[in-house]
């Protein structure tokens, strides 16, 4: 049984960085990241409800006026860190995009653990842990702050979308911090994740209708001819959120991570390696391959 549930960790893993493409792909059609990332979310949310309908029965709705504010935060916190990356990915290609977000997760988590932020139960820093989040670090450097030859760009001149991609890492941790709260309070972290998607997706819709320019590029979404995988965003968010929640019971939190990550940098070389899901091509060095490895390493001394 185990095993499955590494199986599917790496899947789960391996399909983040294709979100990551194939909604940037999307706004490269629809002209628009904040419409391409509604477009995710209205998918995501349908399916996550449809879902969610068959866990009503164990929601209690006395409840809802213990739960509190900073719970119901998940929903901006995913919107937010998706839209980051439909931006910063065809700046950094897929590896920066998962390496730089990894330092701001990791870091974030560290705090969340430390001052029992989200209601969490405190964790002290050990030195372990502060001795991998420094190698994660060295890893990190040694991967991105080279001059990039996909882009022939300076370092400084990508050093505002690193820093979007570090932010965009600190969301996905205060996500899942958010979301584990309210799963616990609704007593379903399905539940939890179907308000997530909805927050989301009426913030974008109010987002989208407060800009003439987004609504003109939502008439794109059903006029402009694109591949039919464009469209997997949402429903790759679900298999995401659905498969950490079936599989931290089993693995723990530790060993999903990890095997999450790995699968993560696997798919992140792929994808610039050769270009899948239409991005652009971008030559992986042998010091980025170092920098890999060694943020992979700092991860499992983080996370074991």
């Amino acid at each position: 049984m185990t095993a499955l549930f590494v199986i599917l960790t790496a899947i789960i893993g391996l399909s983040m960085p294709v979100q990551t493409a194939v909604n940037s792909r999307q706004e490269r059609f629809l002209g628009s990241s904040l419409v391409s990332t509604l477009v995710c979310f209205t998918v995501g949310t349908v399916l996550v409800l449809i879902l969610a309908a068959f866990s009503i029965g164990s929601f209690s709705a006395g409840g809802l006026s213990t739960i509190p504010w900073h719970a119901w935060t998940g929903g901006v916190s995913g919107m937010l860190c998706v839209w980051l990356f439909i931006i910063v990915f065809p700046r950094l290609g897929g590896i920066q995009t998962v390496l730089l977000p990894m330092l701001g997760q990791i870091a974030t988590s560290m705090l969340i653990d430390t001052f029992g932020l989200f209601g969490m139960e405190r964790t002290p820093l050990s030195a372990t842990r502060l001795i991998g989040a420094l190698v994660v670090v060295a890893g990190v450097l040694l991967a991105v702050l080279k001059k990039d030859e996909g882009q022939g760009k300076k370092g400084l001149e990508l050093l505002p979308w690193q820093l979007l991609g570090i932010i965009a890492g600190a969301l996905i941790a205060a996500q899942s911090a958010a979301n584990g709260a309210l799963g616990v309070h609704l007593g379903s972290p399905i539940l939890a994740s179907a308000v997530s998607f909805t927050v989301s997706t009426v913030l974008l819709v109010a987002m989208v209708a407060f800009s003439p320019t987004d609504r003109a590029a939502l008439g794109n979404v059903f006029t402009v001819k694109r591949p039919w995988w464009t469209w997997m965003g949402g429903v790759i968010g679900v298999l995401i959120v659905a498969g950490f929640a079936a599989s931290a019971p089993v693995l723990g939190v530790g060993l999903m991570s990890v095997v999450s990550i790995l699968g993560q940098l696997a798919m992140s070389v792929l994808i610039d390696k050769f270009g899948l899901f239409g991005s652009e091509k971008r030559k992986v060095t042998t010091l980025k391959y170092i920098g890999i490895l060694t943020v992979l390493a700092g991860a499992v001394i983080v996370h074991l």
